[in-house]
């Protein structure tokens, strides 16, 4: 269980390809999902410009992820000189909170991984019901966070900054991906499982009853196991370092059988 498929956006994969590699894994990089900023122009781009320009009217503001940080802090830094006083950040995972300390702003992250729910434990008790919440997100997406808010009367916005896109895969490289017939892949993401089902789910060497997928959650194995996946290894959060160690807990075990 050596050889290993990254599939993060480019602009994410390097640190993982880095850390896998570091681990002693033989890392192949295809990336099965695309980030694009949405359109200036558009209305979601205009709504998060008006939200930028609102953000000390809100109580919390949630960041879903470091695309949703990067795409937006650019918008917002020619607002805001200096964080409005008063607005709790809230980050989805340790890589966004770090992100957003590069951009000098404190924020909290959930206690106990990467998810909607686990935020929710942490965000709850700090929400009142005349609160307002903005949402930082690409186009789309779960609707968890926003409704569990809702349901206890709060105000929830989405500044929704970058959009998703299917990458397209040229017949070369799904010869390079045959030869090195990936043992184990990456994917940190629901929408990341469904490209790559849909790009490379058919190909001869991505047998559903042999090839292992390392994945971020619960929720996203089920949606593997819809698809017809049976191989799948769970990590407790979707963060780089989490998968990483869950993969080399799988292949110390396997090694000392």
């Amino acid at each position: 269980m050596k050889r290993v498929l990254v599939t993060r956006p480019t602009a994410q994969a390097t640190a993982m390809i880095e850390l896998m590699a570091g681990s002693g894994f033989e890392v192949l990089h295809q990336p099965c999902l695309a980030i694009a900023p949405v359109v200036a122009s558009s209305a979601d781009g205009l709504q998060s410009k008006r939200l930028a320009m609102d953000l000390y009217t809100f109580d919390h503001v949630i960041v879903i992820s470091t695309n949703a940080a990067h795409h937006w802090f650019d918008l917002i830094q020619d607002y805001w000189p200096q964080w409005p006083v008063g607005v709790q950040w809230w980050a989805m995972g340790h890589s966004t909170q770090a992100q957003l300390q590069a951009y000098g702003v404190d924020a909290k992250r959930p206690k106990l991984g990467d998810t909607s729910e686990d935020l929710l434990i942490d965000l709850m008790p700090h929400v009142e019901s005349y609160h307002k919440v903005l949402i930082v997100r690409g186009v789309g997406g779960r609707e968890t966070l926003a409704q569990t808010l809702r349901d206890v009367g709060v105000t929830v916005e989405y500044a929704q900054c970058y959009r998703r896109q299917i990458p397209v895969i040229n017949a070369q490289t799904l010869l390079q991906l045959e030869r090195f017939s990936p043992q184990v892949v990456v994917l940190q993401s629901g929408d990341t499982l469904a490209n790559f089902d849909r790009l490379l789910g058919g190909e001869h060497w991505c047998d559903p009853q042999q090839t292992l997928l390392l994945l971020p959650s619960q929720r996203v194995a089920q949606q593997a196991r819809e698809l017809g996946y049976q191989q799948l290894l769970v990590s407790e959060g979707a963060s780089n370092q989490a998968m990483c160690d869950t993969l080399l807990q799988r292949v110390r075990a396997l090694n000392a059988m």
